[in-house]
């Protein structure tokens, strides 16, 4: 018989955090870029499913590449909870997931706003990686600079105040 983990207390927790990162970045776009509260729901929502999906498919890519301590470590943080001392090159994974999630979130809100927009001049066109970077400068990125900002910091709090109830 082949048994597998199923990491329960690892999809409560992500299910958890999307509630929480949506209602934040939901209520940014809604105050900011003058969406309606369906819409701005709706565009969070899109961009964080597709973010977290290619976050984990990410994870689990990166993960395989590990050294086998590394990697032994990553899972019993994932799945327990549980790690030893912070390796700057976990910082490094952090931050560089941040960013990564940063222009997944982008493009995704192009994406959403060339569907659902109907102000948009051609939705069949779909979203462009350099139209993305030349929009690093306007408003709407700044919006979504801040709403990603914000909810990264509560992921790092709750997941703080977990880490915290474990030991």
């Amino acid at each position: 018989m082949n048994l597998t983990i199923l990491p329960l207390r690892v999809i409560i927790s992500q299910s958890l955090i999307l509630l929480v990162i949506i209602a934040i970045e939901s209520y940014f776009f809604q105050l900011r870029l003058n969406l309606t509260p369906k819409v701005s729901v709706e565009y969070a929502t899109v961009i964080n499913l597709i973010s977290t999906c290619i976050g984990w498919v990410l994870f689990f890519y990166g993960v395989s590449l590990l050294p086998s301590m590394w990697e032994k470590q990553m899972v019993a943080y994932i799945l327990f909870g549980k790690i030893g001392a912070i390796y700057p090159g976990f910082m490094l994974f952090i931050f560089l997931f941040f960013l990564i999630s940063l222009i997944i979130k982008l493009v995704g809100f192009n994406f959403c706003d060339s569907l659902w927009n109907e102000k948009s001049k051609n939705p069949a066109a779909g979203t462009k990686i350099y139209q993305v970077f030349r929009e690093l400068r306007t408003p709407k990125f700044m919006v979504i600079l801040v709403a990603h900002t914000c909810s990264n910091l509560a992921i790092g709090l709750i997941l703080f105040l977990q880490r915290s109830q474990l030991t």
